[in-house]
């Protein structure tokens, strides 16, 4: 059981740090190196078939696209892993594109060696589907000791795989399990190491001779600007956003009534408002142009509106129909009958909120200006609140290479915010058996304020923001977002 519990441990390992290798990425300064030695192994082991099998040139002529590659390969007890570097020729416009397939093998054997494999495609989807990440899975038996000369040919979903066993010593059965994706940092697909658009910096730029190439469906003109030299995002995102807000509010044109008889407006002074609000919101977008993206949210509020108004007790007494002349009065004439009623007004929050919105951007050598846009509009069932909110919050940065860690880019700018909303409800005043309903208009009191924060793109895949806004003015307001981009 020992063995058997190492055996898998070293198995994973492999495996695991292939993985790393391909999602981290070849340094800088030895892309061009590793690229040519790529195409040195992968146009030898071309050559070696090629001498070995006259018969395949002819599939490779007439196939719109093949997969030549190298891998090594593990064998031990029931798992075994395999990394391979490989080369996709898409034969339709005669570009090349630079692949990491690992692989997880599940059987019997044991041992160690490396393998050459030509895959000719037969189905132009299948290598549109490789671009954007493939899984495949194939049965494999296999011994060999040393050199080898066996060819091993199988045919998959638009894939006639042809494999060689170069040298090592390795016999047993699996099932194959293996992840094909694109070495971006190889292939120069015009993948954006940040969130945004971003010229390429000289530090991430390949040579001339490299083909740059863009296969996603969004951005429109997406291909022309890959090939003007601009790096884009992967095209959709999905993100959690979380929006902790306070700040000052002004009120105006009250309306009050009493015991759901209606409203009506009603002179008033106001001794302050405030809200405290917390903003949980799933947002979805998509760069629909270069520069260009679009998102929609959707979410909920939670937290309270303080109000403190002053009103005029004989005017209160007048709606309510109170008659506080006769001996006997109503206990309600001795709390307004000539004097200035305060009214602290503490509410509840919990509506659904949803909106849409949009990103302009573009970078340019890891400086960016980014001008995010949108508007909200808060829905209350109970009519607790309703309205809506407008912002724009223009900024500029710079992105920072982490080497192994991604990229992290720190903001700072202005941002905008016009709150517009309707915050209604009812009071029950104490002492008495009377309701207080009011209806009342708020905004924000202070539009502009300062933004600061950092985005951390761990891989173009995944980040995470956090931005503070506030500096200036009556708003404190602090958001966080994680996304995925696909």
């Amino acid at each position: 059981m020992g063995h058997l519990f190492l055996s898998v441990k070293l198995a994973l390992l492999v495996f695991g740090v292939g993985i790393l290798t391909g999602c981290v990425g070849t340094p800088v300064a030895d892309v061009d190196a590793v690229r040519e030695q790529v195409d040195w192994k992968t146009d030898k082991a071309l050559q070696q078939f090629s001498a070995e099998m006259p018969e395949l040139q002819q599939k490779l002529d007439a196939a719109p696209g093949y997969i030549v590659g190298t891998t090594d390969v593990l064998l031990l007890g029931p798992l075994g892993g395999g990394t391979s570097v490989a080369v996709l020729h898409d034969q339709r416009d005669d570009t090349h594109t630079y692949l990491d397939i690992h692989s997880v093998r599940m059987g019997l054997g044991i041992g160690a060696r490396a393998e050459r494999f030509v895959a000719v495609i037969s189905d132009p989807a299948v290598i549109d589907q490789i671009t954007r990440g493939k899984w495949l899975l194939r049965s494999n038996a296999s011994s060999n000791v040393g050199n080898s000369d066996e060819q091993l040919g199988s045919d998959n979903a638009g894939i006639e795989l042809f494999t060689a066993s170069e040298s090592g010593v390795s016999a047993g059965a699996s099932m194959d399990i293996s992840q094909v994706r694109v070495n971006h940092r190889l292939t120069n697909t015009g993948l954006s190491q940040y969130n945004y658009p971003n010229r390429r910096s000289v530090l991430d730029s390949s040579g001339d001779d490299v083909p740059r190439y863009w296969n996603h469906p969004l951005p429109f003109l997406g291909k022309q600007a890959v090939a003007r030299g601009y790096d884009l995002p992967m095209p959709f995102g999905i993100g959690v956003l979380r929006a902790d807000v306070r700040q000052d509010m002004r009120i105006e044109n009250l309306e009050v009534g009493f015991n759901g008889n209606g409203t009506r407006p009603f002179r008033f002074v106001s001794f302050g408002a405030d809200s405290d609000l917390i903003t949980e919101q799933i947002k979805v977008d998509a760069w629909v142009l270069p520069f260009l993206n679009l998102y929609g949210t959707f979410g909920q509020v939670n937290g309270d509106l303080d109000l403190d108004i002053q009103l005029d007790g004989d005017t209160l007494l007048a709606q309510t129909g109170k008659d506080c002349t006769g001996a006997i009065r109503p206990p309600v004439c001795y709390l307004f009958e000539g004097k200035q009623v305060r009214f602290p007004i503490d509410v509840d929050l919990n509506p659904m909120n949803y909106g849409a919105g949009g990103v302009v951007a573009s970078g340019w050598r890891d400086w960016f200006l980014l001008v995010p846009f949108n508007v909200t509009w808060t829905d209350s069932d109970k009519t607790t609140l309703e309205g809506r909110a407008f912002t724009v919050s223009p900024r500029v940065g710079r992105g920072f290479a982490l080497n192994r860690a991604g990229r992290l880019t720190v903001f700072a700018g202005g941002n905008y915010l016009d709150v517009r909303t309707v915050a209604a409800g009812s009071l029950a005043i104490p002492g008495t058996d009377q309701v207080l309903d009011y209806k009342v208009d708020q905004s924000n009191s202070d539009r502009w304020n300062l933004v600061a924060g950092a985005n951390w793109d761990v891989t173009p895949r995944l980040s995470v923001m956090l931005e503070y806004d506030g500096f200036i003015g009556t708003r404190d307001a602090f958001i966080s977002a994680v996304t995925v981009r696909f």
